[in-house]
């Protein structure tokens, strides 16, 4: 009952084969890791302000919004748990489109006056986003950046 080595060996299967494929296979991940050096990507703090966050954001939206429905039926009261959680779903609203809102080229192109602030849009461009960064950094609104008349020229 002694069994061979060939035995245990699928067909065809030769050992250079399997010494180059698994060559081959290291190449490709030093070439995969020198390009991901190369080229870092985003710095920690960048990625987790324009999409890391909006998980976790929106996963406390959630709890905060379970906790206001479960405050509500110990006593039972529909209509205050139906306004408390309409007005909080408002806010969290208003906050993720504080955060994250973003400029639409087309929706400022057809616009022929500038954005003033309503219930729906606090402001033309997130805080967290990348052209918020930058708009924040160069002191500019994506209009302006863009070629747009800008406001001190006619004052």
């Amino acid at each position: 009952m002694l069994r061979s080595t060939r035995d245990s060996e699928p067909e065809g299967s030769d050992e250079s084969e399997s010494f180059a494929s698994r060559s081959r296979a290291a190449d490709e991940f030093e070439r995969e890791k020198q390009e991901a050096i190369a080229e870092p990507g985003p710095p920690w703090k960048e990625w987790f302000l324009f999409s890391g966050a909006k998980t976790w954001v929106v996963l406390g939206f959630f709890i905060i919004d379970s906790w206001i429905v479960a405050s509500w039926l110990s006593p039972p009261n529909l209509l205050a748990m139906g306004l408390s959680l309409a007005g909080a779903i408002y806010v969290e609203f208003l906050l993720y489109s504080y955060l994250w809102e973003r400029w639409n080229p087309e929706r400022g192109a057809r616009a022929t006056k500038p954005f003033h602030p309503n219930f729906r849009r606090l402001r033309e461009v997130g805080r967290w986003t990348p052209e918020g960064s930058r708009a924040k950094r160069d002191g500019k609104t994506p209009q302006q950046s863009t070629g747009g008349p800008r406001r001190e020229e006619f004052m």
